[in-house]
């Protein structure tokens, strides 16, 4: 006797794979539905009219017939959900709502420098709700909202166990999934950054890479055989902890020598800003500088270049990956500056979805179950 849970399993994965290539390809017939997938036309019949009970696709037209019944054609209404994914770095939260399709139909960026943790969710779900009533859209059509966050991270327990960067630890978001109403998903910023990129980014064609997340520390998230490794404890990829200097400096985590503290964005600002007579407050202001051949500036980045390539070179010693990808506002710059040469010699390529990896791999965790990613 076949066990009932197989054929809901089935059933569940058919219609993820149904629904994942009305998302690659948004206008399908259903005979090429079924040939693609391998499926038969009854299988795809009873989805398809699932799913335009749900709202979820549509019939748009009738193609041309080679001979025989005319087949009918298929359109995905991308618009009828929608995702929220949230960035939250220690002076920055990026909220992005996003259509089926991983489109921004809005971004909101807000300082949230002196607040604390709630305060700052607290700005998010106002934000929220009023996206959701700028574009008429009811909760219900809300998939859920994805967090990136910085540290370590229980994704089964919405827990955030360790954050230096943010002086927090073993915070707990069921009450701001209460509070809005929506289901929340979490993720560490730079795993979820790596997922962004096998999904959407750079990497599809590539099994074995390392996303280095640059931000005001720095992560790292590992995809092995096409998928985000996580570790046994969920914090695998935390490069930005391992020590790279004998320097006294004292690291967020409380040891010294961490490569963070050299690679990170906020290690160049504060590094010119204890040397140049203004203060600075972006990277976009420190790379002006340099362009305008600013002595500090020029030292700086050379310097820095040669702590992010010791950290670079331990990573491809200890990992062997086919590529390291740069993420984060820092990729955008270092692009235009590395020679062809430098980064075909640390495997380096940049993500060309910077700086938003982190939080479009956010606004896709809604979307895990509904596409099997």
């Amino acid at each position: 006797m076949k066990n009932p849970m197989d054929q809901s399993t089935i059933k569940r994965i058919n219609r993820a794979r149904i629904l994942k290539v009305f998302r690659d390809h948004e206008i399908i017939q259903k005979k090429d539905l079924a040939e693609g997938l391998g499926l038969s036309i009854t299988t795809v019949t009873t989805n398809t009219r699932q799913l335009i009970e749900e709202g979820l696709i549509e019939e748009t037209g009738i193609a041309e017939s080679t001979g025989g019944r005319k087949p009918v054609v298929f359109k995905f209404n991308k618009n009828a959900r929608v995702s929220f994914g949230v960035e939250v770095t220690p002076r920055m939260v990026t909220l992005i709502m996003t259509n089926l399709v991983s489109e921004i139909m809005e971004m909101v960026k807000f300082s949230i420098e002196g607040m604390t943790l709630p305060q700052a969710l607290k700005v998010v779900e106002t934000q929220i709700d009023r996206l959701l009533e700028n574009h008429e859209i009811e909760k219900q059509d809300c998939l859920g909202i994805g967090l990136a966050l910085p540290g370590s991270v229980d994704d089964g327990q919405k827990l955030l166990l360790n954050s230096p960067n943010l002086h927090v630890s073993n915070f707990s978001f069921e009450g701001f999934e209460a509070d809005c109403g929506i289901e929340v998903f979490t993720g560490n910023e730079a795993n979820l950054a790596a997922f962004a990129e096998v999904i959407l980014g750079t990497v599809k064609p590539i099994k074995n890479a390392v996303y280095v997340s640059i931000t005001d520390g720095v992560g790292c998230g590992i995809i092995s055989n096409g998928e985000v490794t996580k570790g046994f404890t969920n914090s695998a990829g935390e490069f930005g902890h391992m020590r790279v200097s004998d320097g006294p400096k004292v690291c967020s985590c409380g040891r010294t020598g961490c490569w963070e503290l050299f690679s990170s964005e906020r290690a160049l600002i504060q590094g010119y800003n204890e040397n140049a007579a203004h203060a600075i407050s972006t990277l976009t202001e420190f790379f002006d500088a340099y362009a305008q051949n600013d002595h500090i500036a020029i030292e700086l980045l050379n310097r820095y270049i040669a702590h992010l390539a010791i950290g670079i070179e331990n990573i491809l010693l200890g990992l062997d990956p086919e590529v390291i990808i740069i993420g984060g506002e820092m990729a955008v710059f270092l692009k235009s500056i590395l020679s062809s040469e430098e980064s075909k010699e640390h495997r380096l390529i940049f993500s060309e979805i910077a700086p938003l990896s982190a939080v479009l791999g956010s606004s896709l965790l809604p979307f895990k179950a509904m596409f099997g990613f």
